[in-house]
């Protein structure tokens, strides 16, 4: 009896070992466990201030949006490394749309401080869809630039008076931007075009310079005016509303298209032909049909004429 109440009160201290044991085995990981996060805590908080002091640093910005010959599509968007610091752009939008990794490119997407990265835009995005939209690029780092498209191309920070733009009125033609096209051939300069030319379509590019929005009416048309001896022909392109946004916001850009030989509603419409013959002396107006909404809310008449440069008639 004696002997099974020693062992007794032996295992009692054998199992008062053991839980000792176990309770600093408990404690020793509870301390690495803690020692081991806030290691990992302070990495994280390293890296992260890190990525922050990076990204003060860098600066950049979009200079250059390039078209083609003939203006009809951007094919390639420069950007400026203007920071202190190696940065890598990762995506291009415009819009709401991504359309590029640059970084994905041949040459990746990395610009030293002080240096430029021309992006390649294949393919080339039209003209007429990225006017009035914003473009932006961003770095991996999260810094991003953006701008209007307007802006980028002409490099301005809005409309201003140039001598490749005109306007005596709420509206204001950008020149450079005057196209013909046969059918559904491609776009060509509007200065000039072979005699005979059938199913002619032109466009212009102007912009609401007024603070009120306004609206063109199908009666808006394009004129050419021939004169030869002592007779003048006209020729009447009308606007088309399929084509043609016809409400014109302030400070937007847009391409107004003439197809139709008369208004697009008239059962007679047609698309109209060059019947002048060679080297006719033409003179050019655009006339404007529609209406104000002012800012109170009411709506007003507008009409707005507008002569420019000579279109010729060529062989």
């Amino acid at each position: 009896m004696k002997i099974l109440k020693k062992l007794s009160r032996d295992k009692k201290g054998v199992s008062s070992i053991f839980i000792a044991i176990y309770l600093s085995l408990i404690g020793i990981l509870l301390i690495s466990t803690l020692f081991a996060g806030q290691v990992i805590s302070r990495s994280s908080i390293t890296d992260y201030l890190k990525i922050e002091q990076d990204r003060r640093q860098e600066y950049f910005q979009m200079t250059r949006l390039v078209s083609d010959t003939n203006d009809l599509n951007f094919t390639y968007l420069q950007v400026k490394n203007t920071g202190a610091i190696t940065l890598r752009i990762r995506a291009l939008y415009i819009g709401r749309e991504f359309i590029v990794d640059p970084s994905l490119l041949q040459g990746d997407a990395y610009i030293d401080p002080k240096e430029a990265l021309n992006i390649t835009l294949n393919p080339p995005i039209p003209i007429d869809e990225a006017l009035n939209v914003h473009w932006t690029v961003t770095s991996e780092r999260g810094t991003r630039s953006s701008e209007l498209g307007m802006n980028l191309w002409e490099e301005t920070s809005g409309p201003i008076y140039s001598p490749n733009k005109f306007y005596f009125g709420p509206l204001m033609l950008i020149f450079d931007m005057f196209h013909w096209k046969s059918e559904d051939g491609p776009w060509n300069s509007g200065w000039d075009i072979p005699e005979k030319t059938r199913d002619v379509t032109w466009r212009i590019l102007l912009t609401n310079v007024d603070n009120r929005t306004i609206t063109i009416t199908e009666d808006s048309d394009f004129s050419i005016v021939g004169n030869t001896g002592q007779q003048n022909w006209v020729l009447n392109w009308y606007v088309d509303p399929e084509k043609t946004d016809m409400t014109l916001d302030p400070g937007e850009y847009y391409f107004i298209y003439y197809t139709w030989s008369s208004p697009y509603s008239s059962s007679d419409s047609r698309i109209t032909d060059i019947s002048f013959n060679s080297e006719t002396p033409c003179l050019n107006f655009l006339t404007f049909a529609g209406s104000f909404e002012e800012l109170d809310g009411t709506i007003t008449p507008f009409g707005q004429t507008i002569p420019f440069e000579a279109v010729l008639v060529i062989d």
